[in-house]
């Protein structure tokens, strides 16, 4: 059955267009596939202003803004949640009892799509970094063979479920998988052909394991990671059947990676380079990309010198894993102030604090629920200055104002976007305005 037929006369509801409006491309591909779309978000009409139009001009069945009414979702064949929205909300109680269809846009692509390759990238950090690599290589390679790559990324504009109407079989997949997602694609009793772990994922929400989710791979499957990634693979207790491929970032020249920041750029090019050649994309393609391949915003960016102290952005790191590591990767006998802090999202930062005390001075701790739930261990903390600051813009002043000459000033979150933030593309652009206000 073709995506267009499964959706016709469907009544769907469509729980929160996103952060910043990225399931509208969904939303608009299911009104175009004759489907009877109602669409919720909890966010009032005023934070919601800059998608309004687009939402009015769809020809929606419905649309309600500051509430979902549970009793609306009964009436409803399929719920479509974004990402802001757990499967155990409670407006979804009913909904479930009464067995109605609860998807994210990764699981009803997963169910609707033709037969294709799809490559899973997941870990705590490095996800878009290593498919900002590995997509190029891919799209070459599919240039050649009549197939299209797509690629799939619940922060991407360009929607999900939208990529059924071009999809065939036998086309290339990428996808992002965020943690909250490993857990809902191994419920459907499937893995992707090629899982590429960046690093060992966080143990939260899993039933057993974080590798759970290759537990449904076979013989001509692939998982590609590190050495210590594979060795903790191999001692999960997960039997998986696929080939394992370990990667080194000495498989990757220098100078095919000019623009690299850190180490872990050519850590990252090692596994995309790895899951291309699976592709049969060519040394010679791969390192073409890789020359020309520039380190993402928001990934330890550099915003501006100001006297001889530098202020950088890495506002992408959302995990304590990804924050220690981009400590590590800039400090020089302590030079940094760290602001860090925002939505709990259930992480361990014991190894956090152990690092923290080797590769900072300073700390500067922003509000949040994370934040909070943190402050008893902040408080124990010892030779390190560790202050609160009301908001980013302040902590950004807090931090100026202790830092030394020659000290870096790192905005590395190690939580999730909250608050006024409606993302964590929107907290990284404040940081950025906040330090050019200086």
């Amino acid at each position: 059955m073709r995506a267009k037929d499964y959706f016709l006369g469907k009544r769907i509801a469509v729980i929160g267009i996103g952060p910043h409006g990225e399931m509208l491309s969904d939303i608009k591909f299911l009104v175009k596939a004759n489907a009877l779309v109602s669409v919720y978000d909890m966010r009032s009409e005023a934070r919601l202003i800059g998608h309004l139009s687009s939402l009015r001009s769809f020809g929606l069945a419905n649309q309600v803004l500051s509430s979902i009414p549970a009793g609306d979702l009964m009436d409803m064949d399929l719920i479509i949640l974004s990402h802001d929205y757990p499967r155990n909300s409670s407006f979804l109680a009913e909904a479930r009892k009464n067995g109605i269809e609860i998807e994210y846009p990764e699981t009803l692509f997963l169910k609707l799509a033709p037969p294709v390759s799809v490559i899973g990238v997941m870990g705590a950090c490095g996800k878009a970094t290593v498919i900002s690599m590995l997509a190029p290589m891919l799209e070459d390679a599919c240039a050649k063979n009549n197939q299209l790559c797509v690629t799939l990324d619940p922060e991407s504009e360009d929607g999900i479920i939208s990529h059924l109407k071009k999809v065939k079989t036998g086309d290339i997949v990428v996808m992002r998988v965020v943690p909250k997602m490993m857990p809902e694609i191994t419920a459907l009793k499937w893995s992707p052909q090629v899982a590429v772990f960046t690093t060992i994922p966080s143990e939260i929400s899993f039933k057993e394991s974080a590798f759970e989710i290759i537990g449904y791979q076979t013989y001509n499957n692939y998982v590609i990671g590190n050495d210590l990634t594979i060795d903790a693979v191999r001692s999960s207790g997960f039997q998986s059947k696929a080939k394992m491929l370990r990667t080194k970032s000495a498989i990757v020249p220098e100078d095919w990676l000019p623009n690299a920041r850190t180490p872990h750029d050519r850590e990252n090019a090692a596994l995309a380079l790895e899951a291309a050649r699976i592709f049969k994309v060519s040394d010679e393609v791969a390192m073409a990309v890789l020359s020309e391949w520039k380190p993402l915003k928001g990934h330890l960016e550099l915003v501006k010198k100001l006297k001889n102290i530098e202020f950088v952005n890495d506002s992408a790191s959302t995990s304590p894993i990804s924050t220690v590591a981009n400590m590590a990767v800039l400090s020089a006998n302590k030079n940094l102030v760290l602001i860090f802090g925002g939505a709990d999202q259930g992480s361990d930062y014991g190894a956090f604090y152990a690092a923290v005390k080797e590769y900072i001075h300073t700390l500067v701790a922003i509000p949040g629920s994370g934040t909070l739930k943190e402050r008893p261990a902040l408080r124990r903390m010892e030779n390190v200055t560790v202050l609160s600051a009301p908001s980013l813009e302040e902590a950004v002043r807090q931090a100026r104002d202790h830092a030394k000459k020659g000290d870096k000033v790192l905005f590395s979150p190690a939580f999730e976007a909250c608050g006024i933030d409606a993302s964590r593309k929107e907290r990284g652009e404040r940081f950025v305005r906040a330090v050019r206000a200086l």
